[in-house]
C-alpha cells in the first residue's frame, strides 16, 4: 500500500485488493485529453488517500474531497466487474456506467422514437420468469448429433418468441412497451441477446459452431498475445454524435431535398502500438452496418488520394498527423 499510516477501508483492507498496485487497469492512452486529465486526478487522489496523505493536502492538490474519494473507492472501484475481478482503476473513467440503469419514470415515447431508455430492463425485472425463459432460449444449444437441423436459433426468431411470451401476459393488449414502439423493441432484444452470449462465451461457441468450433477455440484466438512492434494488431472503434441534422440531396429536376439525419458516426481503425489512425469512415445511419465496417477497412488498406471538389476555393492541407484536412 505504500506506508504504515495507510488508511483502512471496510471491504478493502482485509482483501487481496488492499494493495492498489494490483487493481485491474486498462489502456489509459485510449482516453482523450479531457477524460484522461480527470481520470488521472481521481487515480492519484485515491493513491494518496490510501497511502495516508492528509486530506487537506489531497483536496488542495487534486480538488477532490475525502468523502468523494471514499465513495469512488467503495461505490465504484470495489464493484464486481463481469470479468470476475473488481472494476479497480477502470471505474474512474469519466461517465462510465458501473451500476445498471434502472428506470424510475413512466415510459413515454416521443415522436422521434426516444424515451424508452431502460424499458427492457424494467420489463424483465417486473417479469423475472420471462427473463429466465429468455435467457434459456438464448443459451439453448441445438442437438444436431443424431439429426439434421438448424445449428443456431436466429436472433429474429428469438425476438418473435419473446413477443409471443409478452402477448400471453396481456402486455400487447395494454399497449405497453415494446408494443408501443415502431419496431416492437427489436433492437433492444438483439442487444440483450448479444450481451447474454458475450457473458457466456462457452455456450456461445457451442451454439454457433458446435463441438467442432469448441475444439478449435481451445487453441486460443491470439487476443492475449503480446504486441511487440507496430502493425501487429489494430483495433476498430465507432464514435457517434446524436442530434438533428439535415443533408441537402440534389434532385434530377433541379433543386434540393432536405433529409433529416439523427446521428453521425465516425468509424476508425487504430494501430495498437502507435495509436495512429489508419483509416476512417463517416456514416449517416442510425446504426453502423457491415457495409460501413467494410468501407473503413478498405480505406485503411488503400493509400490516401485527393478527392475532386465542386467548390474550387477548397484545398487540402497536409497535417503532421498524416491526414489531410480542409
Amino acid at each position: 500500500m505504500g506506508s504504515d499510516t495507510a488508511r483502512h477501508i471496510k471491504g478493502l483492507s482485509d482483501t487481496i485488493w488492499a494493495d492498489f498496485s494490483c487493481w485491474p487497469g486498462f489502456d489509459e492512452a485510449s482516453l482523450d485529453q479531457e477524460k484522461l486529465t480527470k481520470y488521472l486526478a481521481r487515480k492519484e487522489a485515491i493513491k494518496a488517500y490510501l497511502s495516508g496523505i492528509p486530506v487537506a493536502v489531497i483536496r488542495k492538490e487534486f480538488g477532490i474531497s475525502d468523502s468523494q474519494i471514499y465513495r469512488l473507492i467503495t461505490e465504484r472501484c470495489l464493484r464486481d466487474h463481469p470479468d470476475g475481478q473488481i472494476y479497480g482503476w477502470r471505474a474512474l473513467i469519466p461517465r462510465i456506467r458501473i451500476v445498471q440503469f434502472k428506470r424510475r419514470s413512466p415510459i413515454k415515447i416521443d415522436q422521434w422514437g426516444y424515451g424508452a431508455v431502460g424499458a427492457l430492463q424494467t420489463l424483465l425485472d417486473t417479469h423475472p420468469d420471462v427473463r429466465e425463459s429468455l435467457d434459456k432460449k438464448i443459451l439453448k444449444v441445438p442437438n444436431t448429433r443424431h439429426k439434421l437441423g438448424m445449428l443456431a436459433t436466429s436472433k429474429r426468431s428469438i425476438w418473435l418468441w419473446f413477443l409471443q411470451k409478452l402477448r400471453e401476459k396481456g402486455i400487447e393488449i395494454r399497449g405497453e412497451w415494446p408494443f408501443s414502439t415502431k419496431t416492437n423493441g427489436y433492437h433492444s432484444i438483439i442487444k440483450y441477446i448479444d450481451k447474454v452470449l458475450e457473458a457466456n462465451p462457452a455456450k456461445a461457441i457451442m451454439i454457433h459452431g458446435g463441438t467442432e468450433l469448441k475444439r478449435k477455440m481451445q487453441a486460443g484466438d491470439g487476443v492475449d498475445r503480446p504486441v511487440l512492434k507496430p502493425f501487429q494488431r489494430v483495433e476498430m472503434d465507432a464514435h457517434k454524435i446524436d442530434g438533428r441534422f439535415t443533408v441537402a440531396i440534389p434532385l434530377l429536376g433541379g433543386g434540393y431535398q432536405n433529409v433529416l439525419i439523427h446521428r453521425i458516426w465516425v468509424i476508425v481503425i487504430i494501430e495498437v502500438v502507435t495509436r495512429l489512425v489508419l483509416g476512417y469512415h463517416m456514416s449517416l445511419r442510425k446504426e453502423i452496418s457491415k457495409e460501413d465496417v467494410l468501407r473503413v477497412i478498405k480505406r485503411s488498406l488503400s493509400p490516401w488520394a485527393k478527392k475532386s471538389h465542386t467548390t474550387p476555393t477548397r484545398t487540402f492541407i497536409s497535417m503532421a498527423q498524416g491526414f489531410p484536412v480542409f
